[in-house]
């Protein structure tokens, strides 16, 4: 797939972009001479993906270390004077683009979980979007630009030993598209993109003390959960993904044949659960 330079010298916003694929997002961008501004937690990785993206082509590249999440308490390290920062950015070079990308995954199963548990993966995974859409409003709806949503296939199929990940990535899907009706006379577009499982280097351990603490089977540690899905390089998904936000499509389910099992969830069921238990990998 080649690179296009549709986001030449336009300004594109990351939340998440030092890590996973908002980090593949935010290179991808570069190479096609974008403005960056890349939002994240780790100052430490933030610099990293700053000397990347320059040394990739983008046309400059500001970074933001903040938790994005309304109600966020930590002064020190994410008070207003970072939102400030944003908001001081965006009023001088707008906002054509904004991917949010922050999420977290999670293991075990709803009778495991904590109310604190339940909380955490809904602030990072819901209100974190709702938030840093709501900063860069202002200046989305002056050029008429994009929001890129990232969910995943457990938004809108629900997957076994997910834990709270899969209530909270339903619950994005549905900001997203309440977002994107409520939007409709403002000229900005929404994308929505549910991806199955991505390709990390530390895919096979990751969760590997979550599931351990928690007593699963050590199968559910797999991306996925466990699911027999074929792991997706983020460097072409996230070209995917700048393709489908410059044809302003509305949804991108990768890969596509999950769209129908998303449809058969609706209409039969207990069909589609058979099927994704039939996909559990078995140790």
């Amino acid at each position: 797939m080649g690179t296009s330079l549709a986001w030449k010298n336009r300004t594109a916003v990351i939340s998440g972009g030092s890590n996973g694929l908002g980090r593949a997002l935010a290179l991808s961008l570069a190479k096609q001479a974008a403005n960056l501004v890349i939002i994240g937690r780790d100052r430490n990785r933030l610099e990293a993906v700053e000397k990347q993206a320059l040394e990739a082509g983008a046309s400059s590249v500001a970074i933001v270390s903040m938790d994005v999440r309304e109600g966020s308490q930590d002064p020190k390290a994410y008070g207003a004077s970072q939102k400030d920062s944003l908001r001081d950015i965006l009023a001088v070079q707008g906002c054509d683009l904004l991917i949010n990308a922050v999420g977290k995954s999670d293991r075990g199963s709803l009778c495991q979980l904590s109310e604190s548990d339940l909380v955490e993966q809904f602030g990072i995974n819901v209100l974190a979007t709702h938030a840093m859409t709501k900063l860069c409003w202002s200046a989305l709806c002056e050029s008429r630009g994009t929001v890129v949503n990232i969910a995943s296939l457990a938004g809108i199929v629900a997957g076994p030993g997910m834990g709270g990940y899969s209530m909270a990535k339903h619950a994005l899907v549905g900001l997203h598209r309440q977002w994107r009706l409520e939007a409709e006379s403002t000229g900005v577009h929404f994308l929505l993109v549910c991806p199955g499982p991505i390709a990390r280097d530390d895919s096979a351990d990751r969760y590997a003390d979550l599931v351990q603490a928690r007593g699963l089977d050590p199968v559910s540690q797999s991306p996925g959960g466990g699911v027999a899905l074929r792991r997706l390089d983020p460097d072409e998904l996230s070209l995917q993904i700048l393709k489908a936000a410059e044809a302003r499509k509305l949804e991108l389910v990768v890969p596509g044949k999950a769209r129908l099992l998303a449809v058969l969830a609706a209409f039969w069921p207990s069909l589609a659960d058979s099927i994704i238990r039939k996909k559990m990998k078995r140790s």
